[in-house]
């Protein structure tokens, strides 16, 4: 009997040492202990969103404008049924004026990542995640150079689409998907938050049907692309790391070049003209579920700008940094001019900073 007791009281110990060795893992990946420092290269101005918050945006550089995906995504968390749009807003005018992109819209429509690509004829083509009621669906807009707003023209799905997050255009009807989550069930999905596992796919449509060219990924938060179309960029939120991997000629996957640590959960990238990556990161995730939980909670903001070196590997800048009580939750950062754009996933607003350096 003595024993016995004595068995079991070390098998207890163990479970317990594995569980506070599983939670402290946990906590450590999740930013619990992260100190913030507040930074900013310039003063930062809010713009107000009255639809709900912009967690994704693109800038059309020759145009000057900014395209937001807009949505109540707190009203989403509360129950509420919702619908969002597609705004615009002018960088080059004086006058902050947030204007409808789309002259017509799916029905049920709930957008989350964007991208734009324009031809060299002129054309913009504008390609959408919406989180339907129905389904997982990808929407295609487009718009001639003479016109103002986008149209609606195509809706693709796929049974392989579940929790898309972000995606990039490499061509008007081309384009690769970044995935939250490869989970099929409850189980996977908790591996994947509390152990990391990787698990989620990479999805391209080549103009004709959508599918897996990557697998093993560690929550895809954002996705983009050079300027020259030859390296392709996936952050990974849950491995808080970048993957670069090489295009090929006709723009489908080539090799897996090369990843790149942030020691932050990832989220949506942006590209500068000069090829910068601009990068969205949660510093402390277990702060940005505690603040969807409750909104007086702040969550941390953080904009890095990742500059790729072809002789010294990668050169990481904090431009923004932010414990959350001047803008949570910031989810991603585009630089336009000598200024940048700061969007969220609950605030209703943007941050418009300078850039003083």
């Amino acid at each position: 009997m003595k024993n016995l007791l004595k068995a079991v009281a070390i098998f207890l110990g163990a479970a317990l040492l594995l569980v506070a060795i599983v939670v402290m893992s946990f906590m450590i990946r999740g930013g619990a202990f992260e100190e913030v420092v507040s930074i900013s290269p310039g003063a930062c101005r809010p713009i107000e969103i009255q639809e709900g918050s912009a967690e994704d945006l693109q800038i059309d550089r020759k145009s000057g404008t900014a395209f937001l995906s807009v949505l109540d995504r707190r009203g989403i968390v509360e129950g509420q049924s919702v619908k969002g749009s597609i705004l615009a807003l002018p960088l080059n005018s004086q006058k902050v004026k947030l204007s409808n992109a789309l002259y017509s819209q799916p029905q049920d429509f709930r957008p989350h990542g964007l991208s734009i690509f324009v031809a060299d004829n002129g054309t913009e083509t504008l390609i959408v995640i919406n989180h339907a009621l129905a389904g997982e669906r990808i929407e295609i807009f487009e718009k001639q150079e003479s016109q103002q707003l986008f149209s609606h023209v195509e809706t693709i799905t796929s049974p392989l689409l579940r929790e898309p997050n972000d995606l990039v255009a490499v061509g008007p009807r081309q384009f690769y998907v970044a995935n939250d989550s490869g989970a099929t069930n409850g189980l996977e999905k908790a591996a994947e938050m509390i152990f990391g596992w990787g698990m989620s796919p990479l999805f391209y449509f080549d103009g004709s049907g959508l599918g897996v060219v990557d697998t093993g990924l560690k929550s895809s938060g954002g996705i983009n692309v050079s300027p020259s179309y030859t390296e392709l960029y996936v952050g990974e939120t849950v491995g808080e790391s970048i993957r670069v991997y090489r295009l090929e000629r006709d723009r489908s996957l080539g090799e897996h070049a090369d990843t790149i640590n942030l020691q932050a959960g990832v989220d949506n990238i942006d590209i500068a003209l000069n090829g910068d990556l601009w990068i969205a990161n949660h510093t402390n995730t277990l702060a940005l579920v505690q603040h969807f939980v409750n909104s007086d909670s702040p969550a941390p903001t953080q904009i890095q700008r990742l500059q790729i070196l072809e002789d010294s590997g990668a050169r990481i800048t904090t431009i923004y940094e932010n414990d959350g009580t001047e803008f949570s939750a910031g989810s991603v950062g585009a630089k336009y001019g000598n200024e940048f754009l700061i969007g969220s996933i609950t605030e209703r607003k943007l941050l418009r900073c300078q850039i003083n350096d």
